[in-house]
């Protein structure tokens, strides 16, 4: 059975009707072909922010992130998610924590829950999963992701805030408490989308 991303999870409890089925066929595919870095659009920004903050590095760093990319379409769409990070970033105090990872399983199937970023902001333990695309941060994908963050990675410090960055708008959003009510969905969707895997069919 698969193991996927975070994210290839929430996109799936975002979408309804057959748009579920497509998404899923695309996972699938995905995960046939093998992951190539070249197709991960944010993949170089990313990484940039993590080496950023881990190494402690000089802010010109954040600049290279844009001034190194040669794709057309990067050098259109990094502009904007530096000025959104910039804007998080303001005047906070930070240092750099390693974020807490973990896989949650449910009827075969396996999601990462994996925040790209541990900060320590003016005091206050953030585990921080990144939001990179231009297609507005609803409050169920919201929830979804700070939920399942709380749920399983339950073994963190109890002043560790469950945050997502909104990066092209520079905000960054927490969920105070756990919404255990949220699961009952979540699992439900989990088992959905580990029965529509299995049944798809994908021709190489």
């Amino acid at each position: 059975m698969p193991h996927i991303s975070l994210t290839e999870f929430v996109d799936f409890v975002a979408k309804s009707g057959t748009p579920k089925l497509t998404h899923v066929r695309t996972v699938k595919q995905h995960h046939l072909t093998g992951y190539d870095p070249r197709t991960d659009f944010y993949k170089s920004f990313r990484d940039g922010l993590i080496s950023y903050h881990k190494y402690g590095q000089s802010k010109p760093a954040l600049d290279q992130l844009v001034a190194n990319q040669s794709d057309v379409k990067k050098q259109t769409t990094y502009p904007e998610l530096l000025k959104g990070y910039k804007k998080f970033l303001g005047r906070k105090s930070l240092r750099w924590f390693a974020p807490p990872h973990k896989d949650w399983t449910l009827s075969g199937l396996t999601i990462s829950i994996n925040p790209e970023l541990g900060l320590d902001i003016n005091g206050t333990r953030h585990a921080i999963k990144l939001y990179f695309k231009a297609e507005k941060l609803t409050k169920l994908r919201m929830d979804a992701v700070t939920q399942l963050m709380h749920n399983v990675l339950y073994d963190c410090p109890t002043s560790t805030k469950f945050s997502i960055l909104d990066v092209r708008n520079g905000k960054l959003l927490s969920c105070p408490v756990p919404q255990p009510s949220l699961m009952p969905l979540l699992e439900g969707e989990a088992l959905s989308f580990a029965a529509m895997y299995a049944q798809i069919s994908i021709g190489m």
